[in-house]
């Protein structure tokens, strides 16, 4: 997949005087810059591979050759004396930015786009501009119809939007139905498609929309505007009964190495209450019961939970307010978390260790069944 470059021979060391301080450190110098050319040749390389793949119709990502490529690092490090950790890493590095240029390349000459004109409505928030910038890497002429957006894209949007191919909802669940409702009488001629991150106040303003001739499709892109490569990435892809919507969406994503998950427009909100509600819920709750003071050390641990909490608390109060309080089965995750909080203060205040271990056998039963689905 990735090409069949030769392994960067072991650099042979000249002798140097102990105390000859600057030499060494230009030979250090010469050794970085010889990287980061073999780095950018092999790049080069890969994006030979990729186009090699895209005529031959052959996917992105090959696990199997990805599985090869790392273990022929380890085992360099090894003979090289090199911890394997740090050539896997390397490489893994150098992986992960080889699929993003082969999935840029590909979206490029997909021309799913090629001709066509899409708007999206709440383009001026980060999600929207995450969308426009992914619809025109494919060709899409974009435009943001968004009260923070300039005059003159809004005149373009709302000029193209009842004529527009394809109409992109990134604006909240409550203005997405709004509109919907107000668009049944006249509907957009091209695809609708929301990309909520809660569908129950949709339900019925996508069947109103529906029913007044609109072709309707709903995804949930299962990641945020930070994110540059999908690989591993799920999209959720609802079926709301209309087959050209959902082939629509589905070719938008299928030149990318995301994942594209199908579930009932029923179904969502229900596998979003443990994998938004619960999550958010829990990172929320761990920064406020943080101290006022920081400690002047941090643990593994708490590295890891203080980082996920940043940067759920970052996030918009309004959106993630949504998602606890517009989606009927939050209450019953974030319930299960209460009462998961209780236990655990209950087995640490009557001092029954027996108690807790069993949380700690039961929470890896259910974490080792989530890392292993």
């Amino acid at each position: 997949m990735f090409g069949d470059v030769s392994p960067i021979p072991a650099p042979t060391l000249r002798a140097m005087p102990d105390d000859n301080l600057d030499a060494v450190r230009e030979r250090i110098r010469q050794i970085d810059i010889d990287l980061i050319a073999r780095a950018a040749e092999r790049l080069a390389l890969v994006k030979q591979v990729g186009d090699i793949k895209r005529r031959l119709n052959l996917p992105t990502v090959d696990y199997a050759h990805e599985h090869a490529v790392l273990a022929r690092a380890r085992a360099a490090a090894i003979e090289h004396r090199l911890d394997p950790r740090i050539a896997e890493d390397l490489l893994a590095r150098l992986i992960r930015a080889s699929v993003g240029a082969q999935e840029d390349d590909r979206l490029r000459f997909s021309g799913a786009g090629a001709g066509k004109c899409a708007v999206i409505v709440g383009g001026a928030g980060r999600m929207g501009r995450w969308i426009a910038q992914f619809l025109s890497a494919q060709g899409f002429a974009t435009g943001a119809l968004d009260p923070a957006g300039t005059a003159e894209e809004n005149a373009w949007a709302r000029g193209a939007l009842a004529s527009a191919d394809l109409v992109v909802m990134a604006a909240s669940p409550g203005v997405t139905a709004h509109l919907y409702t107000e668009w049944t009488a006249s509907p957009p001629r091209g695809v609708v498609v929301d990309i909520a991150s809660i569908k129950t106040p949709l339900l019925e303003p996508i069947r109103a929309l529906q029913r007044g001739g609109c072709c309707v499709g709903s995804i949930h892109p299962m990641f945020g505007p930070s994110v540059a490569l999908l690989r591993d990435a799920d999209v959720v892809v609802c079926d709301t009964g209309d087959a050209r919507a959902m082939a629509m969406v589905e070719q938008l994503f299928t030149p990318t190495t995301a994942r594209i998950v199908r579930m009932p427009l029923a179904d969502h909100d229900r596998a979003m209450a443990d994998l938004l509600s619960l999550a958010h819920a829990t990172a929320i709750a761990f920064a406020v019961a943080l101290p006022a003071t920081q400690q002047p050390v941090r643990s593994t641990t708490f590295r890891a939970l203080e980082s996920l909490a940043a940067a759920v608390v970052r996030e918009s109060p309004d959106v993630y307010y949504e998602i606890q309080a517009k989606n009927p089965y939050s209450a019953q995750a974030v319930e299960r978390l209460r009462d998961a909080l209780s236990r655990l203060v209950s087995a640490i205040s009557n001092h029954d260790s027996a108690a807790f271990a069993r949380l700690l056998e039961e929470g890896k039963s259910r974490s080792s069944q989530s890392a292993t689905s």
